[in-house]
């Protein structure tokens, strides 16, 4: 038998992966892995932008309403000649009379730090009064008075426990919110009071439960104080949040002009450019000539992003609304602020601005038929 020669040399082809395989097969992987995690950082970016801008919506939103709703009620039971720009006190919940007695007003932008004391930097302050009463916000006329018992023309207008200002023909001194501890009989009609003020000629009704509110942005947050509980002008209390409430979270500016009616004779409206201002009525024709207000909330997200996502200058996104140069809400310091570099702590969110021209009801209404 002839044995045929064995190769050194198998035919047999071997199975699996060579080195060069496995090089490139983890080149495509992590090529995939970069991939996908970038799809996902993008992802979640996006979805943190877009919960972000969310919240600053949603916050300014809510915030803007309640101001607006405020302002449009705003003088409701005392728009009189004979009330406006009075300086009126009154006393909080600890019975004593509040410190710096206030002007009485429908809506007061900037009152002086002793009413409101500041908030933050390049930010306005605001002070809004109104009742709720039933009865008509001319005054009732008082015909005679015992002590702290007015007899008025209307008693059956007033109840127990509501809020009222007796006011002389001129109010050279301080006027005071008192309160209806009892009514007369039909023999005697008429109202008494806690406390009474000689030489009054009419008793104006705020209800049992006016609103006198001060509003302040403070530490970044939008704030209220209720003046008829606390003295919100104690710059001992600005920041005991049980006196100056927060109302929103991120609200980081408000800005407000007051709108005058300009027009000889007036006519209600204020619709020239040149009567909005920052300028404060001094005198009660001044109030009733100032029937609207324009006003600016700006809402920041939650969110603070690696990258400037906020740039100011031409084509920019800095937070503006219609009257910057009246009252800018980029300044030099502040939550809006400063300006000086392109990248700065707060151009790192995002922002959302909240404006309109609102009436002040009351005073429209009131002030065409007034003799300003």
């Amino acid at each position: 038998m002839k044995l045929l020669p064995v190769s050194i040399f198998s035919t047999h082809r071997h199975r699996g992966f060579g080195l060069v395989e496995i090089m490139v097969g983890l080149v495509i992987g992590m090529l995939a892995a970069v991939v996908m995690l970038q799809v996902f950082a993008l992802s979640e970016e996006r979805k943190r932008t877009t919960t972000g801008g969310g919240d600053a919506l949603t916050n300014g939103a809510i915030t803007f309403h309640q101001l607006q709703r405020d302002i449009s009620q705003a003088g409701y039971g005392f728009v009189a000649l004979g009330l406006l720009n009075c300086n009126i006190r009154w006393p909080v919940a600890s019975g004593a009379n509040i410190a710096t007695a206030v002007r009485l007003a429908p809506v007061t932008i900037n009152p002086p730090n002793a009413v409101i004391p500041a908030g933050d930097p390049n930010t306005d302050t605001l002070l809004l009064m109104y009742g709720n009463a039933d009865g008509q916000p001319q005054g009732n006329i008082i015909m005679g008075q015992t002590g702290s018992f007015y007899r008025v023309q209307m008693a059956s207008a007033f109840s127990v426990n509501d809020r009222v200002i007796a006011s002389p023909a001129a109010c050279a001194g301080d006027l005071l919110i008192d309160q209806v501890t009892g009514l007369g009989n039909a023999v005697v009609p008429g109202v008494s009071v806690a406390t009474g003020a000689a030489g009054s000629t009419a008793l104006y009704n705020l209800g049992n439960g006016p609103t006198i509110s001060a509003y302040a942005i403070r530490n970044g947050n939008l704030t209220v104080c209720n003046y008829l509980v606390n003295d919100c002008g104690l710059a001992a209390s600005v920041n005991d949040a049980s006196i100056w409430m927060p109302v929103a979270n991120n609200i980081v500016s408000m800005r407000a002009l007051y709108a005058h009616d300009i027009d000889v004779p007036m006519d209600g409206y204020a619709e020239d450019a040149a009567g909005f201002d920052q300028t404060t009525p001094t005198t009660n024709c001044g109030w009733m000539r100032t029937p609207a207000v324009h006003l600016a909330i700006t809402a920041r997200n939650s969110q603070f992003n690696k990258e400037v996502v906020t740039k100011t200058g031409e084509g920019g996104n800095a937070p503006s609304w219609q009257w910057e140069a009246a009252a800018s809400l980029v300044g030099a310091n502040g939550a809006l602020g400063p300006d000086a570099a392109a990248d700065e702590p707060w151009k790192h969110y995002r922002y959302k601005v909240f404006q309109s021209l609102i009436p002040i009801r009351n005073v429209a209404l009131v002030a065409p038929s007034s003799t300003c």
